[in-house]
């Protein structure tokens, strides 16, 4: 027998883009349940809001199947003692709850021995109280960047996101009775909160019908195309065109359960605001949408996605438009006070904004970041006067009022008015540009200056975090250094803007400010090898989007010659497709056999003596190891062609050559070669990890 199965949590709401990935865990935690308890069910359908996590299914057995299993037991030797059963075969078979009889003696393909093995029948368990006994485990451990735990009158023992208000676990008419909480589950649900009808016992056939008669969308991609049509409308009938924005369109997809657009209006003469400031107030402070008119320029009509559909439309624009209007407001005023003091004269206040308790002043990095460019601007690839002055200005709007007001507008705000204090243009888009990449998929700068204060802040930060212990752990990064190395990462690998520094001396160079400065701290050697530890296994992890496998990236970063990030992801293209051929796979195979003779072997000479060569097959190997190290080509292509062809007498050399021969004089020598041999592959790369 089968049956419809519900399972809904509701909650007060939580945050947008938690509960999505709070979905998915609880669809992928219960579809291993019944994967692992061989319970076959139909589309596990996921339903996602601000207030619910609900999941469905048209079928679900009522019954676990019965299922055969194996046992094992002692080897022969225990189990028979003189021909009969022993004590231990016979102690196993009671507490199987089977007879010695029902065992036979198999091997289990091992090939070391005989054991008892017996089939024996497992009756299936009733489905409602396997669900039951998870329910409770898989919600605690769902993922969520803070838990809260809540008192309203009854001893809270579990913590959740928000508080859970009720729970829904229904297999047909029977309840799957568990408590988490403090609510035990039942049939009751809830819709919309302005919905007047609102409670009661959800269809667990039709649920998201039943939620969407009480203006609750429950699935997430039909909101979400709702909200993405509803606007497409919106602009249509103002004669505007929206603004993208895809990440906002998310945002209030998890933030709504019955979507529905309003169009609103701010006041024309905020129109002389740079386009940035009335874009920024709509979307960070009031979740709305930006619009241009037809000649593409910013206008004054924006949209709001509201969570219900108003009686009175025009009543839920005019409170919008309030609010923008006055927040637009105070940043007007700023706009025209902020450019009375250039941003020159705004330096010193820096020394005034901490940095990071522990880390010294705002003032303190930008001296670093100055010195950094100016003693290093040739690889860097900039001005040296254009990029000292960019970094020296590139924070002073921090001690601006419209920037203080809206945070989100630093670096954007420092270019404005830059430009209005007569900046040359260079200086100005680094200012604009230094906080870019601000994410994993953001643009990267379109100014070489800016690209390198953008790689000199990145290490500046992960440097002094780390010296501080704040390293990100698995559940948390409070300051954002993840992202930081990600976009130290994309930097250096930028091949239009080229940064001729590889990762070792862009963060000695950092920590010598850090250590010339000597206001705050002394980055260590341990610092700058975490720091480099920590980027490495970032890079790792970015591996596909850079096109290459993990493995040819990792073997790349092993190189015994550091080499500027982007020549080694250079490198690791060519190894992705070299690891996947004959070829590739068999020099790989060598490299990791020798590395590992290597390793056991300890301390190996450097010095080869050719007199001691007894095989062909050494003598040849010795001969074309000098001949490619005399002439090692500098392309990486031609270096791994030219390692490639060392594959025959490799092979031939582990074919007829015993490495560790009983002379000591002949084995040490032999590991010499083999030593010689592995230090020119890693002159391009360590093959031995593809």
């Amino acid at each position: 027998m089968s049956a419809p199965l519900l399972i809904e949590i509701g909650v007060e709401e939580i945050p947008a883009g938690v509960a999505p990935r709070m979905g998915k865990a609880l669809l992928t935690a219960l579809s291993k349940t019944f994967k692992d308890s061989n319970i076959e069910i139909s589309e596990l359908k996921l339903g996602v809001t601000p207030r619910r996590l609900l999941l469905h299914a048209a079928s679900c057995p009522v019954m676990q199947a019965d299922r055969e299993q194996v046992l094992w037991g002692p080897p022969e030797n225990i189990a028979r003692k003189d021909g009969k059963p022993s004590k231990a075969a016979e102690g196993f078979a009671r507490k199987s709850g089977l007879n010695v009889s029902d065992f036979e003696f198999a091997d289990k393909g091992d090939g070391k021995a005989r054991y008892m093995r017996a089939l024996q029948t497992v009756k299936g368990r009733v489905v409602a109280d396997i669900i039951a006994e998870v329910m409770p485990s898989v919600l605690r451990g769902l993922p969520s960047p803070k838990q809260m735990q809540w008192q309203d009158g009854e001893a809270r023992v579990d913590a959740f996101i928000r508080p859970v208000r009720w729970i829904v676990a229904r297999l047909a008419d029977e309840i799957i009775p568990f408590t988490f909480a403090g609510i035990q589950s039942g049939k009751t649900s809830y819709g919309h909160r302005m919905h007047a009808d609102a409670k009661g016992e959800i269809s667990v056939t039709e649920p998201l019908v039943w939620l969407n008669e009480r203006m609750v969308v429950a699935d997430r991609d039909v909101r979400k195309a709702m909200i993405v049509q509803g606007l497409s409308d919106a602009a249509k009938a103002a004669g505007v065109s929206l603004v993208e924005d895809d990440a906002l369109i998310e945002e209030v997809t998890d933030l709504t359960e019955w979507p529905h657009v309003i169009t609103g209006h701010y006041l024309e003469d905020f129109l002389r605001l740079p386009i940035e400031v009335s874009r920024i107030e709509l979307k960070h402070h009031q979740r709305c949408f930006s619009s241009h008119d037809g000649n593409g320029k910013t206008s004054n009509v924006f949209f709001a996605v509201a969570n219900i559909k108003s009686k009175n439309p025009a009543l839920v624009a005019h409170g919008n438009e309030r609010v923008v209007n006055a927040r637009l407001a105070d940043a007007t005023f700023f706009y025209d006070r902020d450019p009375k003091e250039t941003l020159e004269s705004r330096v010193a206040k820096l020394s005034n904004i901490t940095f990071q308790d522990g880390l010294g002043m705002v003032g303190d990095q930008v001296g670093r970041m100055r010195s950094f460019v100016l003693d290093n601007a040739a690889k860097l690839g900039v001005d040296a006067n254009a990029a000292q002055r960019a970094a020296y200005l590139c924070k002073s709007d921090l001690t601006t009022g419209l920037v203080g007001e809206f945070p989100e507008l630093q670096g954007y705000m420092g270019g404005i008015y830059a430009g209005m204090d007569g900046e040359s243009s260079e200086v100005v888009q680094a200012i604009a540009e230094h906080y870019a990449p601000a994410g994993a998929d953001d643009a990267l700068p379109n100014s070489a200056t800016a690209c390198a204060i953008s790689v000199v802040e990145r290490t500046d930060k992960l440097l002094g975090y780390f010296h501080l212990g704040k390293i990100p752990t698995a559940s948390a990064d409070p300051f954002a250094l993840r992202r930081a190395a990600i976009g130290l990462i994309r930097l250096l690998a930028n091949e239009t803007n080229t940064i001729n520094m590889t990762l070792t001396e862009v963060l000695q160079e950092a920590s010598k400010q850090w250590n010339q400065q000597r206001v705050t701290i002394t980055i260590s050697d341990e610092i700058q090898a975490a720091v480099t530890h920590f980027i490495h296994d970032r890079l790792l992890g970015m591996a596909d989007a850079f096109g290459v496998s993990r493995s040819a990236c990792d073997a790349a970063l092993g190189a015994s010659i550091e080499l500027p990030l982007a020549q080694h992801l250079a490198v690791a293209k060519l190894l992705t497709g070299f690891a996947n051929s004959e070829a590739g796979q068999a020099v790989a195979a060598a490299n990791k056999r020798i590395a590992n003779i290597l390793k056991k072997s300890g301390n190996v000479s450097a010095k080869i003596d050719a007199k001691l060569f007894e095989k062909d097959a050494e003598i040849s190997l010795f001969n074309q190891l000098s001949a490619v190290s005399s002439n090692f080509p500098s392309l990486p292509s031609e270096q791994l062609e030219t390692l490639a062809s060392l594959r025959e007498p490799v092979d031939a050399f582990f074919d007829d050559v015993m490495v560790m021969a009983d002379d000591e004089a002949v084995r040490n020598n032999r590991l010499a070669l083999l030593s010689q041999l592995r230090e020119l592959f890693l002159r391009l790369a360590d093959v031995s990890r593809l």
